[in-house]
């Protein structure tokens, strides 16, 4: 039992913290008033659905519980291993099971809070009628599968990085292969292959298919696909939570300097970080000009991951095209694949740069670089310096990648004058973009400057990119009304030509805008070069600080007790922290507690 101290310490950090007991009130309040409004309507309008309506309504609250457990426990091992505290838990006594078995626990009882607020209504749909016993069932049974799944990986995730917002992208990576991946693949069988079934085990082996199957209502036909469908979802959490077990037995010893590199784990090490020879070369072209580009980009890691991710999708893309053959070989397929090639690189030098300013912050090291002769502006032009050195190679192969990609989709139609006009305009802002990003490496500045501030790469990128929840919905709602029509994509229609005659308007003109005129990015750089000094002087702000939410990212944090009665300043030269705090003393914001007499008793 030498695990329940640790129980108990998470418990009280997430009742200090995340606030269970306001959150489990506001469900359970929500969810009742919710219901009782509901019924209320159904009964004036004699609606004879409203049990079934009301079932899909807790269907989506439930839902939304377990899609928001990687943002209440993404920290749970990711936080250890950042304040290098894990080998502290190691060195209590606690094994590596006990203490994986602790954080578990505490997890299970944070995540389930609000589900179990709400967990008592369930039963009201199958009282009022239009639910069946069956689909009561399977609705109980679903949703705290659905959770322990999400939480399963989201454990595993928070093992295998060092960061929160690191692990949260990390669970929707594995999230889609694990749900996406195996519906892809009864879609591609379906469409790219008419003449044969396609196999229903593709979709067992998806998560979401239990879900799925609970809100479509559960025939009794497909009664059996459900429970098959709920044991291969268990599995998958049972092995999510085995890996991240043995990760951690793994992860929390210190890789000795003396390893023999011979073995696998040390081959595997030397791909993913680079070997010695490269950082001597790299030492040789940037440790006499800029030490700070040295610095960042003698880990190999962002490189070999990015050349891993275009290999993976390209190793993808031609398995498919081995198994579906011509039918793969389509316009809108080459469309895809480009966008999706393009967003990756994006997200991944956007995440190296804000992780080389955001990780030095959080851990103390831009302090410690500022007492050497490195002045800021050194350490921004090295980081772009690094960036250029790591993703360079990268960016060309994807950008040959798209004009190849765009020759090979010509000959796959006849084609009419409108329908050629929107292929051009479509590529030529595909080949701007991929261009752009081969050349323009300032403009990841608004990212390092946001990561700066708040200390959280990932959170940074998500910020600084605008992807923000209800861009999320538009997205899915354009694919359900558009999706049918983009296997006819460009078919040249009025509404096409108009669409991608603005479009393209824009996004050219912003890009060639980017590529020709930098004033806009200069002012970015000198205002974080200028601001540097007194950013790195503000505490790091806490990842549950609830000022996050209202933070405008173009601007300094607001840092301190002291910040929201300060006037604001559009051009003046910002003021360090302590300079704020003894000008909040001498107006009376803050109070300085008095000094105890030393005479006195305690």
């Amino acid at each position: 039992m030498a695990f329940l101290p640790l129980i108990e310490r998470e418990l009280r950090v997430a009742l200090r913290k995340k606030r269970p007991v306001r959150d489990r009130l506001i469900v359970a309040a929500a969810c009742s008033g919710g219901a009782l409004l509901f019924l209320c309507v159904a009964t004036m309008t004699g609606s004879r659905t409203a049990g079934r309506d009301l079932h899909k309504l807790f269907c989506l609250a439930g839902a939304y519980m377990a899609l928001r457990t990687p943002l209440l426990m993404a920290g749970a091992f990711a936080e250890e291993r950042r304040n290098q505290t894990l080998g502290l838990l190691f060195l209590s006594g606690m094994g590596a099971g006990e203490i994986f078995l602790s954080k578990l626990f505490s997890a299970v009882m944070i995540a389930f809070s609000g589900l179990l607020a709400m967990f008592p209504l369930l039963a009201l749909p199958f009282l009022i009628g239009g639910v069946s016993f069956d689909l009561f069932l399977a609705t109980i049974l679903t949703l705290p599968n659905l959770l322990v799944f999400a939480l399963a990986v989201t454990l595993l995730a928070s093992v295998l990085t060092q960061d929160d917002g690191a692990a949260i992208v990390l669970v929707g990576v594995l999230a889609a292969l694990l749900c996406a991946v195996p519906a892809m693949v009864y879609w591609g069988q379906a469409h790219f292959a008419p003449g044969a079934e396609p196999s229903s085990a593709w979709l067992r082996l998806s998560p979401a298919y239990g879900p799925y199957l609970v809100w479509r209502g559960l025939s009794p036909a497909r009664g059996a696909e459900f429970w098959r469908s709920f044991l291969v979802t268990l599995c998958w959490s049972l092995l999510c939570l085995l890996a991240a077990n043995v990760a951690l037995r793994r992860l929390w010893r210190q890789w000795q300097e003396n390893r023999e590199v011979t073995s696998w784990s040390g081959r595997w090490r030397q791909l993913l970080h680079g070997k010695a020879q490269g950082r001597q070369r790299l030492a040789a072209r940037w440790l006499a000009a800029n030490p700070y580009a040295w610095l960042a980009a003698r880990d190999r890691q962002p490189t070999t991951l990015a050349w891993l991710v275009v290999g993976g999708l390209a190793l993808v893309w031609g398995s498919c095209l081995v198994v579906w053959r011509g039918a793969w070989l389509s316009v809108p397929n080459f469309c895809l694949t480009a966008t999706l090639l393009n967003l990756a690189l994006r997200w991944m030098i956007h995440y190296t740069a804000a992780q080389g300013l955001g990780s030095c912050r959080r851990d103390g090291t831009c302090e410690l670089l500022l007492t050497t002769p490195l002045s800021p502006s050194d350490i921004v032009a090295g980081q772009l310096e690094a960036l250029r050195w790591q993703f360079v190679p990268v960016t060309r192969v994807v950008l040959v990648l798209n004009a190849g990609l765009m020759l090979a989709g010509l000959p796959l139609r006849r084609w009419t004058p409108g329908a050629l006009y929107v292929y051009s305009v479509f590529w030529a802002c595909l080949l701007l973009w991929a261009l752009a990003q081969h050349r323009n490496w300032r403009a990841p500045l608004l990212v390092m400057w946001v990561s700066l501030n708040c200390g959280r790469p990932a959170h940074a990128v998500w910020r600084a990119t605008g992807l923000k929840p209800w861009w999320w919905i538009c997205m899915i709602f354009n694919s359900s009304v558009f999706g049918p029509l983009f296997s006819r994509f460009p078919s040249g229609s009025r509404l096409e030509i108009l669409w991608a005659s603005w479009m393209g308007f824009l996004f050219l003109a912003a890009t060639l805008g980017n590529l020709i005129s930098a004033r806009g990015l200069n002012q970015r750089e000198r205002r974080l070069v200028s601001e540097f000094r007194d950013i790195v002087r503000e505490p790091v702000p806490d990842p549950d600080d609830p000022r996050f939410k209202k933070w405008n990212f173009h601007e300094r944090f607001p840092w301190g007790v002291f910040e929201q009665h300060a006037t604001p300043r559009s051009n003046a030269m910002p003021e360090s922290g302590l300079l704020q705090f003894l000008k909040a003393v001498e107006r009376g914001v803050v109070k300085l507690k008095p000094e105890a007499d030393p005479q006195a008793k305690v």
